[in-house]
């Protein structure tokens, strides 16, 4: 079975550097949130999920046994665009790896607001790593070298 990295940032770099992770046993998926927000509802209104639409994507969750999911946190909270698709899959019986990238006190919010999440969806979060923005960014490393480091594979 393969390995999805299902991510979303709204950091132009932290999207290539999860894109640069996809590899012959491993897929990548960008969430797009197609919905048209203002500054305030995309930064403060983080739980508020009924105006996020996301682009389409063709892929079926019961290809994979691993899901890795990768997301910024935003003042506590996980990306609504993040928050949307947990809710729109069947993550039960998946290996789910959460991975959030931020700086400070939220980031530790955001990690339990994810596994929370993935719960809701049926699935365990086998473990949540927080990765530095500023390091993730300055290391140049793709996501894999986090969590390969994390579970000691």
């Amino acid at each position: 079975m393969k390995t999805l990295l299902v991510h979303f940032s709204n950091d132009n770099e932290v999207k290539d550097l999860c894109s640069r992770s996809k590899s012959h046993d491993i897929d990548v998926l960008e969430l797009r949130d197609l919905s048209r927000k203002s500054f305030f509802k995309t930064h403060f209104r983080t739980k508020s999920t009924t105006s996020i639409r996301l682009r389409g994507y063709d892929i079926d969750l019961n290809d994979y046994d691993t899901v890795i999911l990768a997301t910024d946190e935003t003042y506590g909270n996980i990306a609504p665009a993040m928050r949307v698709f947990i809710s729109q899959n069947e993550l039960r019986f998946k290996n789910v790896i959460c991975l959030v990238f931020g700086e400070g006190r939220g980031v530790k919010k955001a990690g339990d607001a994810l596994r929370t999440e993935v719960s809701l969806s049926g699935g365990t979060a086998s473990c949540v790593i927080s990765v530095s923005t500023k390091a993730f960014k300055r290391e140049a490393e793709d996501l894999l070298f986090y969590v390969r480091h994390r579970l000691h594979v």
